[in-house]
């Protein structure tokens, strides 16, 4: 589905505000919103401004994986409007109220880096405290350098680690985070680059850095985040873990594990957890309090993190691609500018989101304006972008409309510096890009010997970033720069290299079927990103 609400093509900025007294009450207005009997119905909401919203998300679910979802909206201090739609148990009877819980998938990142950064706080570390220093016993024989990546490379994706989502079993207790991190992990986890040279997302950096946190704090990562972080913001209704879930849960609309392709109900039994992955993406919550954390980001609360700490998961850590605008803070996308179905508006966007097997998260805040939206729903990759676009345009004082900033265009005269052999051997083998007239195109002979169907034809959407369809799928990559001469060829789950020209190489033999396809498995959660093909937000 087409997205209405793209990354402007501008630089971006970041804005920290901190409150010095009290905070208002987030729930004033809530009652307004709410049934009498604690259930939620958009319907016969008093406020005709949301009915625009609710036709939007009722439109939405219609066009995913969901059969429900539950929204949330914080305008000017308060959250304002509460609405449950569709129904969320497999009989199809139960609609969702307030305190439906549904899982955040990626939305975890920014709680785990807070948690991080309260170590900081405590002066336990710092954000360039490497990995290493804190789980010294951590040896990883195919990234023996990644120990040495710090905090601030973890919580900005700069880690250069291949992205794995834990064990398939599912292991859930807690010191499992621990095991299989210091176990099959550091075993079998490779680098794909150096850590710092570029970004790219994976879901390990976030659990090492759930690693650390719960290393330097004595305590299990999920007991800090329950203990130090929602109890003090007031998410009552916000867990790390499943087996403290009640019955009050949207069961999801998915599949059970990687490699599962079969979409379809999926029982909370079924629903996929994983004490090593719980970090990057597994906490369960609910609008209201996924707005009340918003709240906090925008307004800070000094009894939980300091200010200029709160700023740093906001501020712009890295640039997303080579040479188009869009940054990441910790576990944060921020930048500035959006377009709204056809209309610019300049103005601040701090977001994130996030997919597990079951459930999607949208996640959003124009902190100029003092608002945020949180929508979870129970379906694989949904995309509620076309009900954030409306919130916008029908509840948000946007300051007048400006022109857009032009589009990014491919300087032709810097297409010969990307031509060449790049190599993967561990998930596409190797790359070679040619240069026809104005664009690019790619050869993948191993892609090729196993059968695998790709576009020769590369579609520039700037110098640096190109778009292009492997086994059917979209995908996008882009060239950086290495610190040695080298150039990388980068997609969040395939990264291939062109080596300096002094540098020597080493054959390996090519990566198998299995391989290639489960690199692209990895991919199929690794969707163009948002401004290229309209996807959705990064996901788990």
């Amino acid at each position: 589905m087409r997205s209405h609400l793209a990354l402007a093509w501008v630089a971006w900025l970041a804005l920290a505000c901190a409150c010095d007294s009290a905070p208002p009450s987030l729930d004033a207005g809530l009652d307004a919103a709410v049934q009498a009997d604690g259930g939620v119905d958009a319907a016969t909401a008093p406020d005709p401004r949301f009915d625009a919203l609710a036709a939007a998300i009722e439109s939405d679910i219609a066009r995913s994986n969901a059969t429900g979802a539950s929204v949330a909206v914080w305008l000017d201090d308060e959250i304002v409007w509460v609405g449950g739609f569709g129904t969320v148990d497999p009989d199809g009877s139960r609609v969702p109220d307030e305190d439906t819980l549904f899982m955040i998938g990626s939305d975890t990142k920014k709680i785990a880096a807070m948690l991080f950064l309260q170590e900081v706080a405590a002066g336990h570390a710092t954000v360039e405290t490497t990995l290493g220093e804190v789980v010294p016993e951590l040896v990883m024989p195919q990234a023996p350098d990644y120990p040495t990546v710090t905090a601030r490379e973890l919580m900005s994706h700069q880690g250069g680690i291949v992205d794995r989502l834990g064990d398939p079993t599912g292991a859930t207790t807690d010191d499992f985070l621990r095991t299989y991190a210091l176990g099959a992990f550091a075993t079998d986890a490779y680098a794909m680059a150096p850590h710092g040279v570029f970004f790219n997302y994976s879901n390990p950096n976030f659990a090492m850095v759930g690693l650390m946190t719960e290393t330097l704090a004595g305590e299990p990562w999920a007991d800090l985040a329950e203990t130090r972080l929602f109890a003090p913001l007031g998410m009552t209704r916000t867990f790390a873990r499943k087996p403290d879930l009640d019955e009050n849960v949207a069961t999801g609309v998915g599949v059970t594990a990687p490699g599962d392709t079969a979409v379809g109900p999926v029982s909370l039994a079924d629903t996929w957890e994983d004490a090593f992955v719980r970090p990057a993406g597994l906490v369960w919550s609910t609008p209201s309090d996924q707005v009340r954390l918003a709240r906090f980001l925008v307004d800070g609360d000094d009894a939980v993190l300091p200010a200029a700490l709160v700023a740093q998961l906001h501020e712009p850590q890295v640039r997303q691609l080579p040479d188009l605008p869009g940054e990441y803070g910790y576990g944060l996308f921020v930048g500035r500018g959006a377009n709204l179905a056809g209309t610019y508006a300049d103005v601040e966007v701090w977001r994130h989101g996030g997919n597990t097997f079951t459930h999607t998260s949208t996640f959003y805040i124009l902190p100029e304006q003092r608002f945020a939206i949180s929508i979870l729903s129970n379906g694989l990759g949904d995309d509620f972008t076309a009900s954030v676009v409306t919130a916008i345009r029908t509840l948000v004082d946007l300051p007048a409309p400006v022109d857009p900033p032009p589009p990014p265009t491919v300087d032709v005269a810097q297409l010969d510096d990307l031509t060449g052999v790049y190599v993967d051997p561990h998930n596409v083998g190797e790359l070679v890009i040619t240069r026809v007239d104005d664009h690019l195109q790619v050869m993948a002979p191993d892609l090729d010997a196993a059968g695998v169907a790709y576009d020769p034809a590369l579609t520039g959407i700037s110098t640096r970033v190109w778009r292009t369809t492997v086994n059917g799928q979209p995908l996008a990559i882009s060239f950086a720069d290495g610190p040695d001469g080298e150039t990388y060829l980068v997609n969040r789950a395939f990264v291939a290299v062109r080596p300096s020209p002094t540098a020597l190489t080493l054959a390996s033999p090519p990566p198998s079927r299995a391989a290639i396809l489960a690199a692209l498995q990895r991919a199929r959660f690794a969707p163009v990103p948002r401004g290229l093909l309209g996807s959705g937000d990064a996901t788990l």
